[in-house]
């Protein structure tokens, strides 16, 4: 698993020439390696769909649904009524309230201050207030 989240760490690294063949391959080979790690969250009673990977010291708000295929990174928060399936978080992550990710991939240390976003199928990349500085990259 640790070899699949480097290399995608890597391809996102080079954000303006992702490849969707490239990062499609590897998500699918991390999931089919996922196993479960839920129970060292703090946060108030979220729905797991398994299978659900938390890194160590991730919070999660009120009303979050995780699954299946999720994996979160260390020092990660997920604020109150986010959906997440098929999803890659990396570490120190904020991802905001009223989110729906489906099959996507958010770098590390990114930091998504506001409410409201429904995406799937992207990478998503940086630190903003508003929707409409997100940095995304379909794949």
């Amino acid at each position: 698993m640790e070899e699949e989240l480097i290399k995608i760490e890597e391809i996102i690294g080079n954000f303006d020439s992702i490849e969707k063949s490239d990062i499609k391959e590897l998500v699918q080979k991390l999931f089919s390696k996922l196993g479960n790690r839920h129970e060292k969250f703090v946060g108030d009673y979220p729905t797991f769909i398994e299978p659900v990977y938390l890194e160590d010291n991730v919070k999660i708000g009120d009303d979050v649904l995780l699954g299946p295929n999720v994996y979160i990174g260390a020092n990660s928060e997920i604020q109150d009524y986010v959906e997440m399936s098929n999803t890659i978080i990396f570490e120190n992550v904020i991802i905001g309230e009223n989110f729906k990710l489906e099959n996507c991939v958010v770098a590390k240390d990114s930091s998504f201050k506001f409410k409201n976003l429904n995406l799937k199928n992207s990478v998503l990349i940086g630190e903003t207030n508003s929707k409409d500085e997100l940095q995304s990259k379909e794949f």
